[in-house]
């Protein structure tokens, strides 16, 4: 990679981090004595369940992932399920991407360390999780989305002027936004169906035949999932509860710490909302993004603030916390320098 396409990148690189770390300061700027009057009165006993309760989520995320592994009879143990899921999120704060680059450094070390038979459906698998997480994320935001509209419309950004067309037409973008990610994320497993258009399926073959029969490998993996349906619909409804409910409930735990209350739906809504648009790869994991939509849904919902943001700044905390305790796997495994190289390919492919 050239110098300039090097530049380039880490320009970008460092322009996200401004943007999140610029809107987090912007935050705390306008409401200083609220937040620090916040950080004085809470109680940090609560961080203790708080943490308890964010690490319980992501070790389920890293159980659902190991289960669509030994779907696809993958072989990895718990550990390196743990090990990989954590060094995922370490990557998705410190290199381009946000989530999604945590999931490409996390499938190209796996590939590194698969077997040659199994390497593409290892990385099928961390797509397949993807998958999973953002149709659980996109079908609460649709049951959420109804009740939520009276809500909704109270919302109030600083510096816009919004009318209730602008809020109904927020609404409406933000259900065509879950509506095309669960059929984006679903159109996969109708692949069949596609292959039958005379176009799709002359691409499809023409792409094995360059790739060496990985249309057909990958095609295969599908339907081995397809046909495990009952299990996929489970990990989805365990991913509601277990993994997106258990970041709202985070969340309430650190609200009562500050000896606010708030409607579980309030909070729920605001969380889950603020979840999506953490999505946006703009955002290193989440970061920015997330705060904003949660602290003014919070806000639309009667809480103060500057309540508001003490507890949306503490919630970062523990997610920066979590992600950098992935450095520490990153750090100690094995297979460091496979990582190493990994990461020095990424950036000289890029441009």
């Amino acid at each position: 990679m050239s110098y300039f396409a090097r530049l380039k990148k880490f320009f970008w690189f460092f322009a996200k981090l401004a943007i999140a770390g610029g809107i987090v300061a912007y935050l705390i700027l306008r409401n200083p004595t609220e937040i620090l009057d916040g950080f004085r009165n809470f109680q940090y006993a609560y961080l203790l369940p708080a943490l308890a309760v964010y690490l319980f989520h992501m070790l389920v995320c890293t159980w659902r992932w190991h289960r669509l592994t030994r779907i696809l009879q993958v072989k990895l143990s718990g550990f390196e399920a743990l090990s990989l899921t954590m060094q995922g999120y370490f990557f998705s704060l410190v290199i381009p991407g946000g989530a999604i680059g945590g999931d490409v450094v996390k499938m190209g070390v796996l590939t590194k360390r698969s077997r040659a038979g199994e390497r593409m459906e290892g990385a099928f698998t961390i797509l397949m999780d993807r998958i999973v997480g953002m149709i659980a994320l996109f079908v609460l935001a649709l049951i959420l989305l109804g009740p939520a509209v009276p809500l909704l419309m109270r919302i109030d950004v600083p510096g816009l002027n919004l009318t209730d067309g602008m809020r109904e037409l927020l609404i409406l973008g933000l259900a065509a936004l879950c509506l095309a990610g669960l059929g984006a994320s679903c159109v996969i497993f109708f692949h069949r169906l596609l292959e039958r258009l005379p176009l799709f399926g002359r691409l499809m073959h023409w792409g094995d035949r360059i790739s060496g029969g990985m249309v057909t490998r990958l095609t295969r993996a599908t339907d081995t999932y397809r046909h495990a349906w009952k299990e996929l619909s489970l990990l989805t409804v365990l991913s509601v509860f277990f993994i997106h409910l258990m970041t709202s409930m985070t969340f309430f735990i650190l609200l009562i710490g500050l000896g606010i209350e708030v409607p579980l739906f309030t909070l729920i809504v605001a969380t889950t909302i603020g979840n999506i648009v953490g999505l946006i790869p703009l955002f290193p994991s989440g970061i920015g993004g997330r705060d904003v939509a949660t602290i003014t849904i919070l806000a639309a919902g009667g809480v103060a603030v500057g309540d508001a943001k003490t507890g949306q700044l503490i919630y970062t905390a523990i997610v920066l916390f979590f992600n950098l305790v992935g450095g520490f796997f990153f750090l100690f495994d094995p297979g460091r320098r496979e990582t190493e190289q990994l990461l020095e390919q990424e950036l000289e492919s890029e441009s």
